[in-house]
């Protein structure tokens, strides 16, 4: 027994100790504590312990660490690497996918299976903007090739006009119906041209404060200007608007489209009237409806009347170029208004034109359609 442990636990002092056992040379652990009784010691108790048994578990830890740490990094890495490949996976599919599209070749798509997570929205949206590219490369060429067509037409017919007419000398009567025929397609190709000119147009359009237009006055004046139209085809035309109809636009361009829509009736109404009619609903929208008794449109046309240079007359027989509807589209829209169309087959058609009314300072923000190309 230590001397320093027994003579601490005589003034009633615990204490540790750790002494060498000198035949075996292990360290021993010594606890000495008095036995204290009347607060006199009465005794002294000790305990020792050898430290082999700790001193193993603490070798054998720190061998198990040694060998455990390099293989759970390892693993960690590995691991680490196959979740990383895993999940960007279908960004380098997007970025291989992206290097193959060009204008000519936008059908591709990533056809990702939907996940709820960042990566599988980004794949969505990438897919939705693929598909918007193309429908939209898709229509400018198809605009390309009809505006072709469209202008080939009365160029060749001008062209054989002028060969026929140079073969050989003429009559005055026959140059005056060459002048004339030549002047016919001149307005035609004038007519496609403020067409195209009018799309274009609104395909680089801006925002604009523009000015209080009385609706009311400008479908009336609208109805009078294409009478003596409907009257040579003794179709009744009539016009009931409220009074005081206003809608913040441009003037020209609101023209342009209700003489669209009442052209268009007008051309394919044999026989009965059109109704041309404006009201403001309970929630202050303009409604206007133009209405025939003409041939109607079948089903598989209505949506695609709107379309540029789209024709319900296969044969083409029907004067005009297939973009009044377009154009009244794009008007309808710059004005931030919708329209619609319906038809029964031999009943009639029935145009729909929906614009908000002014707002309470007298000014709305609408695109500007008749901006000047630069």
């Amino acid at each position: 027994m230590p001397a320093a442990a027994v003579s601490a636990a005589a003034q009633q002092q615990a204490t540790f100790a750790t002494l060498t056992d000198p035949k075996q040379g292990h360290a021993v652990r010594f606890y000495t504590a008095p036995i204290i009784e009347n607060n006199a010691v009465i005794g002294i108790v000790q305990v020792a312990q050898a430290r082999t048994t700790a001193q193993e578990t603490l070798s054998n830890l720190l061998t198990a660490l040694l060998v455990s740490l390099p293989l759970l990094v390892v693993a960690a890495g590995l691991g680490g690497y196959f979740l990383a490949a895993r999940a960007l996976a279908p960004i380098d599919q997007m970025t291989r996918i992206a290097r193959r599209i060009s204008a000519e070749n936008l059908s591709a798509r990533l056809n990702l299976p939907a996940t709820d997570d960042e990566v599988g929205r980004l794949a969505n949206t990438f897919d939705m903007m693929l598909a918007r590219l193309d429908e939209s490369f898709r229509r400018e060429r198809q605009f390309v090739a009809d505006a072709s067509h469209e202008l080939r037409t009365p160029l060749a017919a001008m062209q054989a006009i002028l060969s026929v007419i140079r073969e050989k000398r003429r009559t005055v009567e026959d140059y005056e119906q060459a002048m004339n025929d030549l002047t016919e397609e001149v307005v035609r190709l004038r007519g496609l041209a403020a067409n195209l000119l009018q799309l274009a147009r609104a395909d680089t359009q801006l925002a604009a404060v523009h000015e209080k237009v009385d609706l009311s006055n400008l479908l009336g004046d609208v109805t009078e200007s294409l009478r003596p139209l409907a009257d040579a085809k003794g179709l009744r035309l009539t016009c009931s608007t409220a009074e005081g109809l206003a809608v913040i636009g441009d003037s020209d361009n609101l023209i342009r489209l209700f003489v669209n829509l009442l052209d268009n009736a007008i051309k394919f109404t044999e026989h009965g009237s059109i109704t041309l009619a404006a009201i403001r609903d309970r929630a202050g929208t303009l409604k206007v409806t133009i209405a025939d008794t003409g041939v109607g449109v079948s089903p598989e046309h209505l949506p695609h009347l709107f379309d540029r240079f789209y024709r319900v007359d296969p044969s083409r027989t029907t004067p005009g170029s297939g973009l009044g509807l377009a154009i009244a589209q794009e008007i309808t829209r710059a004005h931030s208004g919708t329209i619609e169309v319906s038809s029964v087959m031999e009943q009639g058609t029935v145009f729909t034109v929906r614009l908000p009314g002014p707002s309470h300072d007298g000014e709305t923000k609408v695109r500007l359609l008749d901006r000047e190309l630069s």
